[in-house]
């Protein structure tokens, strides 16, 4: 009898226990859906932010492709002009040997005496500058000869396989474009190359052209330019003015007349 009466007494709490574990087993579910679904809207809305995020790259790579292109055809268009305005330079210095010998002898008149050496090294100067290349013509003329004398002339040229080719002091020395990828690697390698070149005079200018290259190489060698010049300035102690001018594009590397 009392068996049963207890069995009686248990029956409505295992119905109790079941539904509550019922109950929590629902809550667990509706929860675990919910998140499922929130973390589905979080994923969409993710991709869809990044496919937004990469049409905008998109868009970006070709706006700086088409900026690219019209920035070589203008190169190429300003270099075409810089040819023809060469070629009349070039002609004006194809001097009859006549006219140098009258130069030559004028000036001996004004005592300012001409040796023979000097009046060999004009007419050799005339007739490199009457058979250079246009660009060398009119490169020779903007950094002046007499100029070179009073100070150091390095020619920097970025060639289309993005190489940096350096000449300075009668050294000849290549950058691979991993050495030029940023500002901060081209001047520090460009100050390594630098210790290494003999004594300088007090003045050195620095001249920077490029072929076909790609811009972030371009842009990194100008960019560094101004550090690595104040950078090789206190390194001298400041005994030494660098200077640098950007001469721009030039397909078949830098002038020499």
């Amino acid at each position: 009898m009392n068996l049963r009466k207890l069995n009686l007494q248990l029956t409505p709490l295992l119905d109790l226990l079941l539904i509550v574990i019922f109950a929590q087993y629902m809550e667990v579910q509706t929860v675990a859906r919910q998140q499922t679904e929130q973390a589905t809207i979080e994923r969409e809305t993710a991709r869809s932010d990044l496919e937004s995020v990469q049409q905008q790259l998109a868009d970006l790579q070709q706006q700086l492709a088409e900026w690219d292109q019209k920035r070589r055809e203008t190169e190429r268009a300003e270099y075409a002009n810089r040819e023809q305005l060469g070629q009349l330079f070039g002609e004006l210095f194809r001097i009859p040997e006549s006219t140098i010998q009258k130069i030559a002898n004028r000036r001996s008149s004004d005592e300012a005496v001409l040796s023979p050496a000097e009046i060999a090294a004009l007419k050799a100067e005339f007739k490199s500058l009457s058979t250079a290349r246009a660009d060398q013509v009119v490169d020779h003329l903007l950094t002046f000869t007499e100029m070179k004398k009073r100070f150091d002339v390095w020619e920097l040229y970025i060639q289309q396989d993005d190489a940096l080719i350096i000449t300075a002091s009668g050294n000849r020395k290549r950058l691979q474009p991993d050495d030029i990828a940023s500002p901060e690697l081209f001047s520090d390698e460009f100050f390594k190359l630098y210790k290494s070149f003999p004594q300088t005079k007090s003045v050195v200018l620095i001249l920077v052209s490029y072929g076909d290259a790609q811009l972030k190489y371009r842009w990194a060698v100008t960019k560094g330019l101004p550090a690595v010049a104040e950078r090789m300035r206190l390194d001298s102690n400041g005994t030494v003015k660098f200077e640098y001018a950007v001469l721009g594009f030039r397909p078949e590397g830098p002038a020499r007349p």
